[in-house]
């Protein structure tokens, strides 16, 4: 064996899977930046059709009323509690700030739409491919935090000075 093979046995971190590793460690801060920008859009693009001015159009309560349904709530709570929890967590994600509270709560409002509105809804099915891109985001994002671009980093750092 030559020198260099013998090295790969002996280290599997000095190989092709520890080169990996490290390619990774530098790619997660961007591929977590790009998650919270990506998934806070979707949010954000929802939660802006139902604004007019500084309150909630007369729309989106209707939206509540007749299409979500939303129970235990009376509509016009739903469809203000919904949109609050939709744009708050999408700028949350922007921001990076306080990520993993922006995620839990956009990750409640994704099992809403996914698992109660098509049981309530009018003609609204189950959608999957929704569930398990938006889902998975999002848990990513819980469990990792906002990385290193995101404002929760920057006073992590301030607040952990020794």
């Amino acid at each position: 064996m030559t020198n260099s093979t013998m090295t790969m046995i002996e280290d599997p971190a000095g190989g092709i899977a520890g080169r990996l590793c490290r390619l990774a460690a530098l790619a997660e801060p961007v591929g977590l930046f790009g998650l919270r920008l990506g998934i806070g859009l979707v949010f954000w693009k929802s939660a802006s059709t139902r604004f007019d001015g500084f309150g909630l159009s007369d729309q989106a309560i209707f939206l509540f009323q007749e299409v979500y349904r939303v129970p235990l709530l009376p509509p016009e709570i739903a469809a203000y509690l919904g949109t609050f929890a939709e744009a708050g967590g999408a700028w949350l994600l922007f921001l990076g700030l306080f990520t993993r509270l922006g995620a839990l709560g956009l990750l409640g409002v994704t099992a809403m739409i996914q698992f109660v509105v098509p049981l309530t809804g009018d003609g609204i099915n189950f959608n999957p491919v929704e569930l398990f891109l938006w889902g998975g985001a999002l848990v990513t994002l819980l469990s990792r935090g906002g990385g290193v671009f995101s404002f929760d980093a920057v006073v992590g750092k301030f607040l952990h000075r020794g």
